[in-house]
């Protein structure tokens, strides 16, 4: 009879304490975001080498020991949950900037653009049957003015929603650099606490969730090396935070700020698809942002994530080939049908609403038939000559003098000639003037790229979703915290924590008659 007992059942009493503590921490935190569940790494301790009375085949072990807390976490659905999460943020943010898109275009509606061309071309029909009548003309020059209006509005707020995008491109490299800087100070914390020989758990799922928020802006890798130094990658494999260290991305708006592409006669110029610091869509909004890491200056090629669906958004030209439109060469390398597309389809819609136009009215004489060579719409000049839509509107003679539109090129058929007039309704059915076919037509088939790209973005961010949902359940199955499961694990350590301490009692009876009581029998 010894005390050796009394230390396997103190251990006991120890190991199940701790047990206590981990289940109720679990509990605690069942409902915390990014908890890991953590369970006790248990290990019998060794009998003693020393040789003793008894022989080493008798002896037993010294008890429990509790090795480490471990976290139940598996890496790999880690990494598969943040790619899809990246992805998924790509897709939501392209399926809702569509939806906005599809809300200007209003289409098909009473108010969208099909609906304003055919009032206008309604209204040439009216002025062909009754050329000499001032209310009719008004009509014309109203319904005219409606269409350049409604273009004027959609491009305006095109381009209010680039604008928006960029500063969100911005508000993302904020948050990057904030996520970066959270993570190398965790890092710190962490090699500190571990470095003592502790396990800091929680530290590390605070870690996790921020790397897991991180997924979805940029795709991104993270894993500790062999060195217990924690490495975090973004944009294909550059490095974002090499443990203490942060390699943050520029935050001054004149570095990362795009120049301006058109010289001081407002002409374009500078365009270098090579040079990530050139303007690279010819109707870009001036003071677009570039995504560059702060020492270098390179500029990151991202893969996915929220800020790729801001970027292919605010950037992409959907493969247009500028050179047919303006006459400039200005390639892209993002081919996503984003905001410059629809920019660049108005500005070709609005050219040769003005062209086919101007090309007729010119030839036509004024009511009064003194005035020949009168623009309909009036063409833009300097700094606008490439960005028709922007600046589109009927031309000021028309606006001053209702006797200034042109119905007919004899000025012998005045006032009720008709047929310059009849040949302006003709173009409604001119099948040449795009390749898309008709006025009509262009902007069917705009609408309808428009509802596909919409809804193709719609469906894949909903299939990310799911995706991200079974991932996250596959996550939590393992990672989670069952409240059943706890509740098990409380008995068993309650229940190993009071068999303990019967066993201590049983001891110290034991001892108790051992030292006090044997030998007085009979004195």
């Amino acid at each position: 009879m010894s005390f050796y007992g009394l230390e396997i059942a103190r251990t006991g009493i120890y190991v199940n304490r701790k047990g206590l503590e981990v289940t109720s921490h679990n509990v605690a935190n069942a409902s915390t975001p990014g908890y890991t569940r953590q369970v006790l790494n248990v290990k019998s301790n060794p009998p003693s080498s020393k040789v003793g009375f008894y022989s080493p085949k008798f002896q037993v072990g010294m008890g429990a020991d509790v090795q480490s807390l471990e976290q139940i976490r598996d890496m790999f659905l880690d990494m598969q949950y943040r790619n899809e999460y990246s992805r998924q943020g790509e897709y939501e943010i392209k399926a809702d900037n569509l939806n906005f898109i599809e809300a200007i275009f209003n289409e098909p509606s009473d108010t969208g653009l099909s609906a304003v061309i055919d009032q206008f071309f309604s209204s040439l029909q009216e002025l062909s049957k009754n050329p000499e009548s001032l209310t009719v003309r008004a009509l014309v020059r109203q319904r005219a003015s409606a269409l350049t209006d409604a273009i004027h509005k959609m491009y305006k707020q095109l381009e209010d929603l680039q604008s928006e995008l960029n500063d969100q491109v911005y508000d993302k490299i904020l948050e990057i650099n904030s996520i970066a800087s959270q993570i190398a100070d965790l890092n710190k914390q962490i090699f500190v606490l571990e470095l003592r020989g502790e396990k800091a758990n929680d530290l590390r799922d605070q870690r996790n969730l921020l790397v897991d928020k991180l997924s979805k802006i940029v795709d991104t890798t993270a894993y500790e090396d062999k060195d217990g130094r924690f490495i975090v990658q973004i944009a294909g494999g550059e490095t974002l935070v090499n443990h203490f260290t942060v390699y943050e991305l520029e935050t001054d708006k004149s570095k990362i700020m795009r120049k301006s592409g058109f010289d001081s006669n407002g002409q374009p110029t500078g365009f270098n698809p090579d040079d990530p610091l050139s303007q690279q869509n010819l109707y870009d909004v001036p003071g677009l942002f570039v995504v560059m890491w702060k020492d270098t200056g390179q500029v990151l090629n991202i893969k996915s994530g929220e800020l790729k669906g801001l970027l292919d958004m605010r950037d992409g030209v959907g493969g247009l080939d500028e050179d047919a439109i303006a006459g400039v060469d200005v390639p892209n390398k993002n081919s996503f049908t984003g905001i410059p597309y629809y920019l660049n389809r108005l500005n070709e819609f609005a050219k040769i609403l003005i062209e086919k136009f101007n090309e007729l009215h010119t030839q036509g004489y004024s009511l009064n038939g003194q005035n020949t060579g009168i623009n309909f719409f009036e063409p833009p000049v300097n700094s606008g000559e490439f960005f028709f839509a922007r600046y589109i509107k009927v031309s000021d003679d028309i606006m001053n003098d209702l006797n200034n539109i042109a119905t007919t090129t004899d000025p012998d058929n005045l006032p009720g000639g008709n047929d310059l007039v009849v040949k302006m309704l003709q173009l409604r059915n001119d099948t040449s003037i795009f390749k898309e076919g008709k006025f009509e037509d262009f902007i069917k088939s705009l609408i309808s790229n428009l509802g596909v790209d919409s809804q193709g973005a719609k469906n894949f961010a909903e299939n990310q979703k799911v995706m991200v949902t079974q991932l996250d359940n596959r996550r939590q199955a393992l990672s989670g915290v069952s409240i059943d499961e706890e509740m098990t694990n409380l008995i068993k350590y309650q229940h190993g924590f009071q068999a303990s301490a019967r066993m201590i009692n049983a001891f110290d009876e034991m001892l108790d008659v051992l030292i006090n009581r044997l030998g007085i029998v009979g004195r």
